[in-house]
């Protein structure tokens, strides 16, 4: 009787075991998924097949960030430039890998439809701006980004047909500043390969992130010619357009 009782206690013991061990299990594996970045978006090809046009699709990955470390990064640089937090859906922060920049770009959407917190890191440095999108009469859409003192450093209008114009790229003190630190860090590090044929302008190289604008901008030239990629839509667009010239200089990497 004893040896019976003592087996059925041996073998319940394992059971509970096993069962505690599962549950433990199930937690570790809804821990790592809440925790771990998510895919949204990939095509790896786009690595390879680098357009020279500014308006062509250049992310060639999206991330949702999980509940780690790497967000709450994201959200402190957020918060110490003056970003009210209350007013952001922190549940969809994104982030962005390019084809032709080393720059990392996120994207913070707030409860205003209109507008979405943008953040670049480059060398563990974050620039944080605004990108607000809002309807113009014309059937248009004009996108802008600001920095956080409020002050416009780049902005378009998106037409009906996907073409954009009316260009408008001004003098920024973060942008500039911002621009130059990543600059001289970018002369002291190694890049991806060159995005740009032997015969092309290498916009990068002009004086500074606004010369760069400027230049990468001469294939629109005239308002209304280019039409963008159907796959790059909302705020994440004005930025993306911004983001190849962040640490331009005349002796930067092409």
């Amino acid at each position: 009787m004893k040896k019976l009782l003592f087996g059925s206690l041996f073998l319940t013991g394992i059971i509970l075991f096993v069962a505690f061990g599962c549950t433990k299990e199930d937690e570790t594996q809804t821990l790592d998924d809440q925790t771990s970045n998510s895919l949204v978006y990939e095509d790896n090809s786009l690595i390879d097949e680098i357009s020279p046009y500014f308006y062509d699709n250049h992310i060639y990955r999206i991330e949702k960030l999980g509940e780690n470390q790497e967000k709450r990064e994201v959200e402190s640089a957020a918060r110490e430039n003056g970003v009210d937090m209350d007013c952001l859906l922190l549940t969809e922060v994104k982030k962005f890998y390019f084809n032709h920049t080393d720059v990392i770009m996120y994207s913070i959407p707030a409860v205003d439809p209109e507008q979405t917190v943008i953040l670049y890191k480059s060398h563990g440095l974050f620039q944080v701006t605004l990108a607000e999108f809002r309807p113009v009469v014309g059937q248009k859409t004009q996108f802008s980004l600001r920095t956080m003192d409020d002050h416009l450093f780049y902005s378009f209008q998106l037409d009906d047909q996907n073409r954009i114009g009316e260009f408008v790229i001004s003098d920024n003190e973060l942008i500039k500043s911002f621009n130059s630190e990543i600059y001289f860090l970018n002369l002291e590090t190694s890049h991806r390969k060159s995005t740009t044929t032997e015969d092309a302008t290498c916009c990068r190289r002009e004086a500074d992130w606004r010369g760069c604008m400027k230049c990468t901008l001469d294939a629109c030239n005239e308002s209304w010619v280019c039409r963008i990629s159907a796959f790059v839509v909302g705020p994440e667009m004005a930025a993306a357009f911004a983001a190849s010239c962040i640490g331009a200089g005349p002796d930067t990497w092409c």
